[in-house]
């Protein structure tokens, strides 16, 4: 049996795109992991993402999505704790890690998910206003979200309209979502209405138009 066991006590971890997160497990019990070798890969495929062993970080065999991107935390082995930061996260990082950890001839391992999301870079929500003979459609966009939003309109007085509207929702070849969305209301109606739009990360946007 292993001396020593490894747990991940936030099974599941969020980022949003751009910025850095730590992965993080520990030994128990506590002791120093500086003479051990600590291995990050992605638990399907196996890829590489950071090799910790003689002391040093060994990462000519890195998968290159990772390079230069991730730092395992020395202080932290001296307690036991297995923490890497990942920086940049994107979407590509999203999915299962395993930290596998060996002293010896003994070996342990453990999982980690990494969720990704929120509103990618070039985001706009707008209102347009396209004249009809009944009335006036409002006109709302967004783009760059992931995962995929849902979308909502909403008058003046907060009734919810989202019923009345139609919706259409793409996914790019980068795997990020567009939604657009149009409604039409009344001549004489209420004349402040919003259209907003929320995922489960959750990541929030919403604008409003006012109809002279």
């Amino acid at each position: 049996l292993a001396k020593f066991t490894v747990s991940c006590q936030e099974q599941t971890v969020k980022a949003s795109f751009g910025e850095e997160v730590i992965l993080q497990c520990q030994l128990d019990p506590t002791i120093d992991a500086t003479d051990m070798e600590v291995r990050w890969f992605r638990t399907v495929g196996a890829d590489l993402v950071h090799l910790y062993w003689n002391n040093i970080d060994d990462n000519w065999k890195q998968n290159l999505a990772y390079k230069g991107r991730t730092e395992l935390s020395k202080k932290g082995l001296s307690t036991g704790t297995i923490a890497l930061k990942l920086r940049n996260v994107g979407l590509n990082d999203e999915g299962s890690f395993t930290c596998f950890v060996v002293s010896g001839t003994e070996y342990e391992q453990s999982q980690l998910e990494l969720k990704v999301g929120g509103i990618g870079l070039g985001v706009l929500v707008h209102l347009g206003e396209v004249w009809l003979s009944q009335g006036i459609r409002l006109l709302c966009k967004s783009e760059g979200w992931y995962p995929k939003p849902e979308i909502h309109w909403t008058n003046e007085d907060g009734e919810n309209l989202t019923t009345l509207s139609k919706s259409t929702i793409e996914r790019n070849a980068d795997g990020f979502f567009t939604v657009e969305s149009h409604i039409n209301v009344m001549k004489g109606s209420e004349n402040f209405f919003s259209c907003g739009m929320k995922n489960s990360f959750p990541t929030t946007a919403k604008t409003s138009i006012k109809i002279p």
